[in-house]
């Protein structure tokens, strides 16, 4: 596949990474020189200096023979005008990042769609989405969702309250009855254990389950987690993403405040907020989170323009009591430091991005979609193709390759989401969520591959 992305920041260059070690025909367009020889000499690629809304450099890049264009330039106008250019040029599939919602809330005047875009991609929402998802449950150490958030991916350390303690994986599925969970990972004193049947869980155990949506439900009340509003979160920052979380939690807490240290921006916020409460603070002074009474916050949230400002005002609002608190950052060195100090979430908005960019375009033959904490175990996104060893094979007859280092987690066959047992057979065009370490991506690729089998 040919694939042209426009813009190399952080997300831009993560795709072109990713796609360029799938095989796939990369061009970038960069107008920064020095970043462009920066791409060239790390990356398998080929890179046009020049603006991405630029005709000329489009022309350059091969717009014409794309089979998809991914704009993600820090510019909408751009990104918006890219793909304009690229349905003009017959470009089948043209995804943009769009930052602001200007665009795509309360616009029945404007079809994006018509401007030329197949894919939208939000930013800000998408780490909106996942913020709620640890605010949901706070103590939750794994979160996402997969396939238009229909899939959940959910993982808790076992306490002795929950039902799934001191009880083995076959007795859990009758506990389940009809709502189809999935235990994929199972860590004990920093071991990995199978997810086989007779394998209990024990408390401190860390586990890790996938289930589609109907399930969750369920899943709740065999982890004895039940929904419940929080008394009070704070939101610190001076964004957008601060001011559109802030009023997107207040259906889950009786009391949100914003704490803005830009005084412009406060007053900006104050505007679009209706109750909730704004003040001028900064954060990382522990007199002034004294002043907003941080202690008695359940929730902490640092979504400023500064990560290492959002990093600081969350160790400062756990040292003066806060409950769970959690920033946002695009920089993920230091994360075991951060969380061994205090840290309970760490947000990445790139990783967030870049991960939704995949999964949307779906075309992507394998690749490491999502790496979890947990045990180093990343989630590996595979479609079946035909005449691969694994097609027409039922999962016991393939557990022999797998040697219980490799875990299907789901199939999504024509849009329905399958958690499969030992009897499902997988077909041709599955896209499969698989579990396993990075070593063993060599014998996924054997096993989803044609042609590559011994």
């Amino acid at each position: 596949m040919k694939i042209v992305i426009v813009g190399a920041g952080m997300v831009g260059y993560s795709l072109a990474r990713h796609f360029s070690g799938l095989d796939h025909n990369i061009t970038i367009i960069e107008k920064d020189k020095a970043l462009c020889e920066e791409i060239n000499n790390k990356l398998d690629v080929f890179t046009v200096e020049g603006v991405g809304s630029s005709p000329a450099a489009l022309d350059a890049a091969g717009i014409g023979s794309a089979d998809l264009v991914i704009a993600v330039t820090p510019s909408d106008e751009t990104n918006l005008l890219v793909c304009n250019f690229a349905m003009q040029n017959g470009v089948e599939k043209r995804i943009a990042r769009v930052k602001s919602n200007i665009y795509t809330t309360n616009a029945d005047n404007i079809s994006i769609e018509k401007i030329g875009v197949t894919t939208v991609i939000e930013p800000e929402k998408e780490v909106m989405k996942r913020i709620l998802q640890y605010v949901e449950m706070p103590d939750v150490l794994e979160t996402a969702n997969f396939q238009h958030d229909n899939i959940y991916l959910r993982g808790y350390r076992v306490t002795e309250d929950m039902l799934i303690a001191h009880k083995d994986l076959a007795e859990i599925r009758q506990l389940a009855e009809n709502a189809p969970i999935l235990f994929v990972v199972i860590v004990r004193d920093g071991k990995s254990l199978p997810p086989t049947g007779t394998q209990k869980l024990l408390p401190g155990d860390e586990i890790v389950a996938i289930m589609p949506k109907e399930s969750f439900k369920t899943f709740r009340h065999l982890i004895n987690r039940k929904a419940s509003k929080m008394n009070k979160i704070v939101v610190s920052g001076d964004s957008l993403t601060a001011i559109h979380l802030a009023e997107a939690l207040q259906p889950m807490c009786d009391q949100v405040l914003m704490a803005d240290p830009d005084l412009e921006h406060a007053r900006f916020a104050a505007g679009m907020l209706n109750g909730i409460d704004v003040f001028h603070i900064d954060c990382t002074d522990s007199a002034m989170l004294e002043e907003i009474n941080i202690r008695n916050a359940d929730c902490f949230i640092a979504a400023g323009k500064y990560q290492e400002d959002n990093t600081m005002s969350c160790l400062m609002a756990k040292a003066e009591g806060a409950g769970m608190v959690m920033a946002l950052r695009n920089d993920a060195r230091y994360e075991r430091l951060f969380t061994s100090l205090g840290m309970d979430h760490i947000i990445y908005p790139q990783e967030i991005t870049l991960n939704a960019i995949i999964e949307k375009i779906q075309v992507v033959s394998i690749g490491t979609h999502l790496r979890l904490k947990t045990a180093g175990i990343e989630v590996i996104r595979v479609r079946a193709r035909e005449n691969s060893p694994a097609c027409g094979k039922l999962l016991r007859d393939l557990h022999k390759y797998f040697k219980r280092s490799i875990i299907i987690g789901c199939i999504i066959r024509k849009n329905s989401v399958i958690i499969p047992h030992g009897d499902t057979v997988i077909e041709s065009d599955d896209e499969i969520m698989i579990f396993s370490s990075k070593k063993n991506i060599t014998l996924v690729n054997k096993l989803f591959k044609p042609g590559l089998w011994d």
